[in-house]
């Protein structure tokens, strides 16, 4: 091996850099995992969330969701997904959303209903978030940050140099130099169907 290296410097060079930076990629990567403190809160937060039919809102402490449109039979593909993240343990859960009657998904063979006016407003019941308080701070009380973008973050600097930028992201809770990818947020376009609500702060 060392004789090879003395006769082709410029061949040991060129395989050897890659495997340097991927090395030193991953040490200074795994830098803000040691010194900075894990997640202590849940995140809440909604997929396909681009439709301008569903409001989502904080109010009190109190996730409200809300149906505001005047055509009442609606698609599947419209409907938002809320999802619970505890970062401590890895684990998501989808809150389930209660239609009242009269407004429940229909399946895309069914012909759209007439479409009343004015628009009304609609509450859609969330029972799994039913005396629980929420922040909708942009920043955590322990310092953790809802984010789409790459600011901040090594391993999307690292994969922009080598394979280019893409307009796809996911949703990732940042601190520091410290990340920690969310679930089921992979193939966002722009962030723009993810929607940060809150974080958990009681019970």
């Amino acid at each position: 091996m060392k004789r090879f290296i003395r006769e082709n410097p410029t061949i040991a060079f060129g395989l050897g850099l890659p495997l340097l930076l991927v090395v030193l990629f991953l040490a200074i990567s795994g830098i803000p995992t040691l010194f900075v403190a894990p997640a202590q809160y849940d995140v809440l937060y909604a997929t396909n969330a681009h439709n301008n039919t569903y409001q989502i809102a904080v109010t009190s402490g109190q996730v409200r969701v809300d149906f505001i449109g005047k055509n009442l039979a609606i698609q599947p593909y419209e409907k938002p997904r809320l999802w619970r993240f505890n970062p401590r343990t890895g684990a998501v859960r989808e809150i389930a959303l209660l239609f009242p009657p009269g407004l429940a998904p229909q399946s895309g063979t069914q012909p759209i209903a007439p479409t009343p006016a004015p628009p009304q407003v609609i509450p859609i019941e969330v029972p799994d978030l039913a005396g629980i308080k929420v922040d909708s701070s942009s920043l955590a009380p322990d310092g953790y940050q809802f984010s789409t973008g790459t600011d901040g973050n090594l391993g999307h600097v690292f994969s922009n140099m080598f394979y280019g930028s893409s307009y796809r992201s996911h949703g990732e809770l940042v601190k520091n130099g410290r990340s920690i990818r969310l679930p089921n947020t992979d193939g966002v376009n722009y962030g723009y169907n993810l929607r940060f609500i809150g974080w958990v702060v009681s019970p």
